[in-house]
């Protein structure tokens, strides 16, 4: 994994979610005035269990060092380390004898698809999320907060999408694109080890990696209706492929 940078966390759900998964901090600011609600005494109390320091400060200072809203009294410093490398991601995989269960990002643009993708992600069992080189940070306070802390949580790989597909391939991870020329998801083999390509809100999955699928999938619609937001679709395929391994394991 690559060195650490930090996030500033300013919603008290995610900060819980991270804090109870045992994600490091640096601090946590609380505002001296605030009033102490269940979830501001829960961050407290696992914040001293994990040692981490909490510091009390003037609510005009919390307010400056906020930058999504001046209605938190809680704000946390988080220490991300959430880069993976390919190979090393596959090896814990294979290690902790589970199916390689992957997606691949092309191009989503809007954080707020990014971020629910994750969130829904992380609940199914998603191995790992395969994203091009940026040079912005995928895991942000806006991400963080829009998934409730999957953004941390589940391991992330930036790579060049070509590489990694040809990767996958070498482990017979089966790669299925999500495009609106495919079979119908629900007549197509969606158990054991496999990568979903999603495309990008407004072009779709690049002609590249279309061709480079194994295989593409639909989901079909009544007429008038082009494509479901991107968000939505990845959900659906997700839990596809969750009930195919439970119903085919049975």
């Amino acid at each position: 994994m690559s060195s650490p940078n930090t996030v500033q966390i300013e919603s008290k759900n995610a900060l819980l979610e991270l804090l109870r998964s045992g994600k490091d901090f640096e601090r946590i600011y609380i505002a001296s005035n605030a009033y102490k609600d269940p979830k501001t005494r829960e961050i407290s109390k696992l914040a001293g269990n994990l040692r981490i320091p909490v510091v009390k400060v003037p609510r005009k200072i919390l307010d400056r060092k906020t930058r999504t809203s001046h209605t938190e009294s809680v704000v946390g410093i988080m220490i991300s380390e959430n880069s993976w490398d390919l190979d090393d991601l596959l090896d814990q995989i294979y290690e902790n004898d589970k199916i390689p269960f992957f997606l691949i990002m092309d191009g989503i643009k809007y954080t707020q698809n990014v971020a629910a993708i994750m969130r829904t992600a992380f609940a199914v069992g998603v191995n790992g999320i395969i994203l091009p080189p940026s040079q912005k940070a995928f895991v942000t306070d806006e991400t963080i907060k829009i998934s409730m802390g999957a953004a941390e949580r589940i391991p992330l790989v930036e790579i060049n999408l070509f590489e990694a597909v040809k990767r996958l391939k070498e482990e017979d991870i089966k790669i299925c694109a999500i495009d609106m020329e495919g079979q119908p998801y629900f007549r197509q083999k969606l158990k054991g080890p496999i990568a979903l390509i999603l495309g990008a809100e407004d072009v779709g999955i690049s002609t590249g990696l279309l061709e480079r699928s194994d295989m593409t999938v639909s989901i079909p619609m009544s007429e008038g209706i082009g494509s479901l937001n991107v968000s939505v679709s990845a959900a659906i395929l997700m839990y596809e492929k969750l009930r195919q391994e439970v119903t085919l394991k049975a």
